[in-house]
């Protein structure tokens, strides 16, 4: 065993000197172990056989971390940026993309509460206590669309004792945000709360070359996010937690450019260039209901959601200074999901879990494509006029096993069935535009994982991943009314460690997927058209590794890579041939980061911390045909602060070097050889203080 260890701790110290990425995701020194609830009950990370990246609170804080973009650039092979407006997110996992309109690839679970849509996704991470991102299918606990991974995410909790915090920046832009968070008893140990709020104000820096709207740029944000909470304990057995949120949001959208083959990569000059600036607005409504009742034997959980989003989107169509045609955009979403499930307690030889879901969801997609009467408003007549009502109604029912079958292996059995019913039809027309279908699918995992000693586990899983089909508006002539669920099958070997009494920790994990039936997004201009078409079958194959050194109590280094190679092996029945062996589009060919937190003390309590970061991204394709392609980009965040006794003041970077790429692109979205993207932020300066009490 000796022998073992010696061998694989200079594979580790190998691997720590060739590897070119990290996640600023382990725990600090004195935190210890890290408890994850990704697979519904409190385990060790290092136990779960699972890829899995982690990023602690003080990590979040440290980090700069805002939102689900700052972590995914932190994370192997996760790819997430939004897209034409801010409540539409990119999400690619594992090769595994979104298609624009669709469902993400990725559970997201906040506070044990599912997401409904991928329009909720993307807000401001105030007040978190974790974040769990957890890598290959994990459709058996979370069901449809887990079919690249989960995310979990667990805000602060109210406690006992009155705390809370204060913290505001300013930024390039004249990027203004202001935010706190306090919590406290309302009855001792009976009845806790906590209440969070953020403001901001941004005026933006991406210019429009003709349209104005006082200061504001075309990238501008103006929000704020009020969440609150209660945890209350009649008994000692009973827990209920009650949690709302809400958000107010007024945005410049989308900051989309016209560009050529020529000047796809060229971002000298501002190309965006409308006569009306484009704005977005949101509201979103969130509450749920959390009771836990422990029989000591077995815990039973129940939940309850309701989420709303109610989205406006106007402004320029054509994207010209020319007054063509505008846009006209109605995006509300409402859910209703329920959730019973029993688990088993304690460390004994089999640990279970059972459990019921239901979620009913109705999305109303209304798109107006009018005329412009010269002055950047409608002249009554309309190139479309569309308005998509879709029901969703699923049912659930799973249940996981894991039992030791020695002291050293452990295996785990999981399954799921899901039934998804949905509906379509264009309210104008009615009946004539109706579509419907029924998505399901079982998605068994199983894992093993042998325990080489306390501190080393191996392990292998199977998976089969699942997501929902859909309908293209009923107006969408670049394809058929119907696209197909997506499902994958995932084979993945990988091991955990931890070395030298926890102070390097190391995991690597190698992967195949069977991919059927890719969602794949795009524009069409003679006739006018958006489509979500199936890509028929994608391999993917990659490996990721993590590792995180800690020599000192001062100083963290990380190190990270991801690896994927996503391929298409046969584009549709009808032209089996057609693009074979073409990467599949929106996929970073690998990603990979380093990062590093330092604390170098001083007099009188007084500390130093720098924090950085260096991520690189690999080249991209943006089509099935291979086309068009953003390179390799690398982007530098920097982070320098004093702290002392609950106060921190201090000044960041982010986009040190101020690269720039498209966030998203779209081929031969305005005809041959002209493509629309979407320019990336640009470097901001800023500083910032905070204290917490």
């Amino acid at each position: 065993m000796d022998t073992v260890r010696t061998r694989i701790l200079a594979a580790v110290s190998v691997a720590g000197l060739l590897v070119a990425a990290a996640p600023a995701v382990a725990a600090e020194p004195e935190q210890g172990e890290i408890v994850i609830t990704a697979r519904k009950r409190a385990e060790s990370q290092i136990e779960v056989p699972d890829a899995v990246t982690v990023f602690t609170a003080q990590t979040i804080e440290n980090a700069g971390i805002n939102d689900v973009t700052d972590f995914a650039n932190l994370t192997p092979n996760m790819f997430f940026t939004p897209t034409f407006r801010p409540a539409e997110m990119q999400m690619t996992i594992r090769g595994i993309p979104t298609a624009q309109g669709g469902e993400a690839p990725v559970a997201v679970v906040i506070d044990g509460v599912q997401v409904s849509h991928p329009t909720f996704v993307n807000q401001e991470l105030l007040d978190i206590e974790q974040i769990e991102v957890l890598r290959g299918p994990q459709g058996s606990l979370y069901g449809r669309n887990a079919i690249g991974g989960a995310l979990n995410i667990t805000t602060r909790r109210p406690t006992n004792e009155l705390e809370g915090m204060v913290r505001a920046s300013y930024a390039s832009g004249n990027d203004i945000r202001v935010g706190g968070a306090i919590s406290g008893p309302l009855v001792k140990d009976k009845l806790l709360f906590r209440l969070a709020a953020s403001m901001r104000d941004y005026e933006g820096q991406l210019r429009d070359q003709t349209a104005r709207d006082g200061d504001r740029k075309a990238d501008y944000d103006e929000n704020y996010l009020v969440k609150a909470g209660l945890i209350f304990t009649p008994t000692d057995r009973l827990e209920i937690n009650l949690r709302g949120n809400y958000l107010h949001q007024r945005a410049g959208a989308p900051t989309l450019e016209m560009v050529s083959n020529a000047n796809f990569d060229d971002y000298g000059a501002s190309l965006l260039n409308r006569n009306v600036l484009t704005y977005d607005k949101r509201e979103i409504y969130d509450l749920s209901f959390k009771a836990d009742y422990d029989f000591g034997a077995a815990m039973l959980t129940w939940i309850t959601g309701y989420s709303r989003s109610d989205a406006h989107l106007f402004g320029d169509a054509d994207f010209s200074p020319a007054p063509i045609v505008l846009q006209d955009l109605d995006l509300t979403v409402k859910a209703f999901t329920q959730e019973l499930r029993l688990s088993s307690q304690g460390e004994g030889w089999l640990r279970w879990l059972v459990g019921l879901y239901y979620q009913k969801r109705d999305t109303d997609n209304f798109l107006l494509i009018p005329f412009d009467d010269g002055t950047g408003q409608s002249n009554g007549s309309f190139a479309i006029q569309s308005f998509d009502a879709g029901t969703s109604k699923s049912i659930a029912a799973f249940g996981s096993v894991s039992a030791d079958v020695s002291d050293d292996l452990e295996l785990t059995l999981g399954m799921r069935y899901d039934r998804d019913k949905r509906r379509s039809v264009d309210t104008a027309i009615g009946a004539a535009s109706e579509a419907g279908d029924t998505f399901e699918a079982l998605q068994p995992k199983l894992q093993l994982k042998y325990k080489i000693d306390d501190d080393l586990n191996v392990f292998a899983s199977y998976g089969r991943g699942f997501r929902s089909g859909g309908f293209n508006a009923f107006f969408a002539a670049g394809a058929d009314r119907q696209f197909s669920k997506e499902t994958s099958d995932s084979f993945e070997i990988g091991m955990k460690g931890d070395f030298l009494d926890r102070r390097l920790t190391f995991s690597a994990s190698a992967f195949h997927i069977k991919f059927d039936n890719q969602q794949f997004f795009f524009i069409t201009v003679s006739p006018p058209s958006q489509n979500v078409v199936n890509i028929g079958k994608v391999d993917i194959s990659g490996l990721e590794v993590e590792l995180a050194a800690r020599p000192t109590s001062q100083l963290t280094i990380n190190a990270g890579f991801g690896l994927s190679d996503a391929t298409i092996k046969r584009f549709s029945d009808a032209a089996p041939a057609l693009y074979k062996d073409n990467r599949a589009p929106q996929s970073p060919a690998y990603t990979a980061s380093l990062s590093m937190d330092y604390v170098i003390p001083l007099a009188d309590d007084f500390d130093v911390r720098f924090n950085g970061s260096f991520v690189r991204r690999g080249s991209i394709m943006w089509d099935a045909a291979n086309t068009l392609r953003t390179p390799a980009k690398n982007l530098i965040n920097a982070r320098l602060f004093v702290e002392r006794s609950g106060f921190s003041i201090g000044a960041y970077v982010d986009n040190l070097t101020n690269a720039r790429y498209p966030t998203q692109a779209l081929a031969n979205s305005f005809g041959d050889g002209v493509h629309s993207r979407i320019p990336s932020p640009r470097r901001q300066f800023g500083v910032q203080g905070s204290y917490k009490f």
